[in-house]
C-alpha cells in the first residue's frame, strides 16, 4: 500500500465540502427546531465555544509535533489504551457515516425522488463510495478541489437571491424558546 499526501488546498477543500453538505441539508432544520429565533445567537455562542476548544487542541498538538491523536494517546496512556481508542474512533466514524448517508439519502428521497425506495439510494451511495476508494484519496481530493468553487458560487447566488425573504422582526424574541434551549440544548 502506497502512502499519498494531500496538499493543504485539497484537504481544506474536502473538509469544506463535507461541512457545506452538512450545513445545507441538516443544520438549518436542526437549529430552527432546537432554538427558534435564537439561532443567530446560538451560532455565535457555538462559534466561541468551538474556537476555545480548537485553540486548546492546537496548544496540545504543538507539544507533540508530527503526531496524531492516536500517537498522543499511546504516549500518554500506553498501547492497550491506544488500541481501545483507535477501535472506538473507527466505530464512531462508521456509525456517523451510516447516519449521515441515511439522512442524506432520506433528504434526497423526500425532495427529489419520492417514488424510489431509500434503500436503493443508500445502495447507490455505498457503491459509488466503494468505486471511488479504488481510485484513491488523491483523485477524490482533486475532484473536490474542482467542484468546491462551483458549490460555493451556487450557495452565494442562492443566498443573494433569497435576500428579500429575510425579515428582521423574525429575529425576536432574542432567546427563541428560552435560555436553556439556546445555550444548553443548542450545543448538540
Amino acid at each position: 500500500m502506497t502512502k499519498s499526501k494531500l496538499s493543504i488546498y485539497q484537504a481544506i477543500a474536502m473538509v469544506v465540502t463535507v461541512m457545506i453538505s452538512h450545513i445545507i441539508l441538516n443544520l438549518p432544520n436542526h437549529l430552527l427546531t432546537q432554538t427558534g429565533s435564537a439561532t443567530i445567537l446560538n451560532l455565535i455562542y457555538l462559534f466561541i465555544i468551538t474556537f476555545i476548544i480548537f485553540y486548546a487542541v492546537t496548544k496540545v498538538f504543538k507539544l507533540f509535533p508530527n503526531k496524531d491523536i492516536i500517537d498522543i494517546c499511546e504516549y500518554t496512556a500506553g498501547k492497550p489504551v491506544k488500541n481501545i481508542f483507535a477501535i472506538s474512533v473507527i466505530l464512531y466514524l462508521l456509525i456517523i457515516s451510516a447516519f449521515v448517508i441515511r439522512i442524506f439519502a432520506g433528504s434526497l428521497v423526500l425532495i427529489y425522488f419520492p417514488n424510489i425506495d431509500i434503500g436503493i439510494v443508500i445502495l447507490i451511495f455505498v457503491a459509488i463510495t466503494a468505486i471511488l476508494n479504488i481510485f484513491g484519496i488523491k483523485v477524490i481530493s482533486r475532484a473536490t478541489l474542482i467542484i468546491l468553487p462551483i458549490i460555493l458560487l451556487t450557495m452565494v447566488i442562492i443566498f443573494i437571491s433569497s435576500g428579500s425573504d429575510f425579515v428582521f422582526q423574525r429575529a425576536f424574541p432574542i432567546l427563541g424558546y428560552g435560555a436553556y434551549e439556546t445555550f444548553i440544548s443548542g450545543l448538540r
